[in-house]
């Protein structure tokens, strides 16, 4: 097994290990034995090429702590686990193909293009709405909150003209310059775009996404077709490792000694993050020509568009609407108060369970949607107020005091564990809503 592999395979393995090490430990290290784990795997491959399989170790790691739990995570640890699960079927099928250094399918550049638009699309689909275009409580403002507290201080407040500008530019980078991948011409520029956008969203604290989208991007503009093996680690490899392990050790330090205030762990992060990413990119581009092929269409890009469609656009017929890349949209899927400018929920819906709604009039703050968020004067679709009441049993020794509105009724319930209210079905879990404002979105709903 330790042998090197083609020097394509080797970057985008690398770049998906740090991905996935960024995505856990950018922040607070939740899970600090995992991370170590991780940041040991990658530290192999800073070393040699040898050790391009850690990047598998690291995914079975990730998903003993990510699977428990699907899909009620960030939206790209979502997609770290079908990326995942495609690289396992992928070792699987070809694994002498791989270490002999004969795999190199053409179809590879094309799923990884049009798997990189279709997501960067259905993202910016889901901000076609009034919500993420209010000058008030748009999300655009929230995603750049951090990094204006850092240059401009607490009291900075953005001018109208700033936030429209930011959200018209989210729309266009998401949705139109992704497409530029597809073309020989314009296909070196749209990855730069990408690439500076992703520099940007790292400052104001997701270089968790971003890093992410560094394996779409660079697996967008490698040649696959040529064999490269590879004896020692290339340059721009060990310096994209480097300065995401550097980061995420940065994370560490800065969380345990309480160094910095909780809001910029991420900046700081993002700011040491973008050094390795921006040399890397740099070496990655600046050696590469982009040549007219034949377009061919074949059945894994197909298939791969498909499924990131089917799996963000349930949001529109009714089934989950958060970790299936409506991050950040501030989208109201309810059919009496559906707010995107081209679907209409109250027609599109398929299934109504937004619609059986509990409103939360009083809990005790200890119990929260999903751990973090508050839910005193929201409401939740009943099988979301199931699971959460699961959840809480769970994890709580203590009666659940709770006044609820149900059906127009006003209910006092002394403790929820033991009301009809406890009765989550083995599949509830896997359909994940968001809480929902009451009188309207109030800030930013992710």
């Amino acid at each position: 097994m330790l042998q090197s592999i083609n020097r394509n395979y080797f970057i985008l393995l690398c770049v998906f290990n740090c991905a996935i090490l960024i995505g856990i430990g950018s922040g607070y290290w939740s899970h600090p034995y995992t991370n170590a784990f991780i940041l040991c795997m990658v530290g192999l491959q800073f070393l040699s090429p040898k050790f391009w399989w850690t990047t598998f170790l690291s995914i079975i790691s990730v998903l003993l702590v990510y699977i428990p739990i699907f899909p009620r995570i960030t939206n790209h640890g979502n997609l770290e686990i079908f990326i995942s699960i495609f690289l396992f079927v992928v070792l699987i099928v070809n694994y002498k193909r791989i270490i002999n250094n004969t795999f190199y399918p053409k179809s590879i550049s094309s799923l990884f293009r049009y798997s990189l638009v279709a997501i960067y699309f259905m993202a910016g689909l889901h901000k076609l709405n009034a919500g993420f275009f209010d000058l008030s409580n748009s999300c655009s403002i929230y995603v750049n909150n951090n990094l204006n507290v850092f240059l401009f201080g607490d009291d900075y407040n953005p001018s109208s003209f700033f936030i429209r500008f930011s959200q018209i530019m989210t729309i266009v980078t998401e949705m139109v310059v992704p497409i530029g991948l597809l073309h020989y011409k314009t296909r070196k520029v749209a990855a730069w775009l990408l690439v500076l956008f992703h520099f940007y969203l790292s400052l104001c604290g997701f270089s968790n996404f971003s890093s992410l989208a560094g394996f779409l991007i660079a697996g967008s503009i490698m040649n696959f077709e040529k064999v490269n093996s590879i004896k020692k680690t290339c340059k721009e490899i060990r310096v994209y490792i480097f300065f995401s392990m550097l980061a995420v050790l940065l994370s560490f330090v800065v969380t345990r000694f309480h160094l910095v205030e909780d809001t910029l762990i991420r900046f700081y992060n993002g700011l040491i993050f973008n050094i390795g990413w921006l040399i890397f990119f740099y070496l990655l581009l600046s050696k590469r020509t982009f040549e007219k092929q034949r377009a061919k269409v074949t059945l894994l890009p197909l298939i791969s568009v498909v499924f990131i469609i089917l799996w963000s656009g349930q949001t529109y017929l009714g089934l989950s609407n958060s970790g299936n890349l409506t991050m950040f949209s501030n989208i109201v899927t309810e059919e009496t108060r559906s707010n995107h400018y081209i679907f209409d929920t109250e027609k599109t819906k398929i299934w109504n369970f937004e619609e059986d709604l509990v409103t939360i009039i009083n809990i005790p703050d200890d119990f929260k949607w999903e751990g973090s968020k508050p839910l005193e004067g929201f409401a939740l679709p009943l099988i979301e107020f199931k699971t959460q009441i699961h959840k809480w049993s769970q994890k709580f020794d203590m009666p659940i005091k709770a006044t609820i509105k149900y059906k127009g009724q006003i209910i006092n319930i002394e403790d929820l564990r033991i009301s009809e209210f406890n009765t989550a079905k083995w599949w509830h879990p896997l359909i994940h809503f968001r809480r929902i404002a009451i009188d309207g979105p109030k800030g930013c709903s992710w």
